[in-house]
């Protein structure tokens, strides 16, 4: 599910130069920052590129305009999300792991890239979708592929005489894990908040039961 920042027809213009390829990258890195604090439409190119010490010029050289800008952002930030996913569930033990445990760290992972500088690309990703749905589409397909994660982890546990129901339930169980999330980010509704610690434990038990799975033989 890798996504290319160098495509040229996504506005984003090909690094050639290991230079040039630094300050694209410093640009993108600026832009997630920003992000955190303001919306992609409240960001001048001039205070994007100020903020690496770059010229505006420098900006025009590597993308096309702010759109194609924000899409190599959003590509990136999915790009490191699905990786430390991938590198948090690293290691034969996860396939043996009781349940509750592939669950506890799939949410402390989420939770602490959402309260890292990759929150501010969710969140735009979601208020940009309410004009052009296909903004959010990289962010649901990363959501997408770490359910398949979890359920890969977990489908030795699957019931022997419905395996089918054991994925449905992890990917539906998924699905409200996500859809509080973005609640929270979004509207911050209560009334736990997403910094909360107990929102970490609600997450996991709520995954946990409502998973149907065969008796894990794993002590938690």
């Amino acid at each position: 599910m890798k996504l290319s920042v160098t495509h040229k027809s996504d506005g984003v213009k090909p690094a050639l130069q290991e230079r040039s390829r630094q300050r694209r990258n410093d640009l993108i890195d600026a832009g997630m920052r920003l992000l955190c604090e303001k919306n992609i439409a409240d960001i001048s190119i001039i205070e994007l590129t100020a903020a690496c010490g770059y010229s505006v010029g420098t900006f025009y050289s590597r993308f096309e305009d702010k759109e194609s800008f924000f899409r190599a952002v959003q590509t990136t930030a999915v790009d490191r999300m699905l990786h430390l996913i991938e590198e948090g569930f690293q290691g034969e033990h996860w396939k043996k792991a009781p349940p509750r445990k592939v669950f506890e760290r799939l949410v402390d992972y989420t939770i602490e890239m959402l309260n890292s500088e990759l929150s501010g690309v969710v969140k735009e990703s979601l208020v940009a979708s309410r004009t052009d749905k296909e903004l959010w589409y990289p962010i649901r397909d990363c959501g997408r592929r770490m359910g398949d994660i979890v359920s890969d982890l977990l489908q030795d546990r699957f019931l022997k005489d419905n395996p089918r129901e054991s994925r449905d339930s992890i990917l539906f169980g998924m699905q409200m894990f996500f859809g509080t999330l973005i609640q929270a980010i979004l509207n911050d509704p209560g009334p736990i908040k997403l910094e909360d610690p107990r929102m970490r434990k609600n997450l996991t038990r709520m995954l946990t039961l409502y998973t149907k799975l065969e008796p894990s033989p794993h002590t938690t």
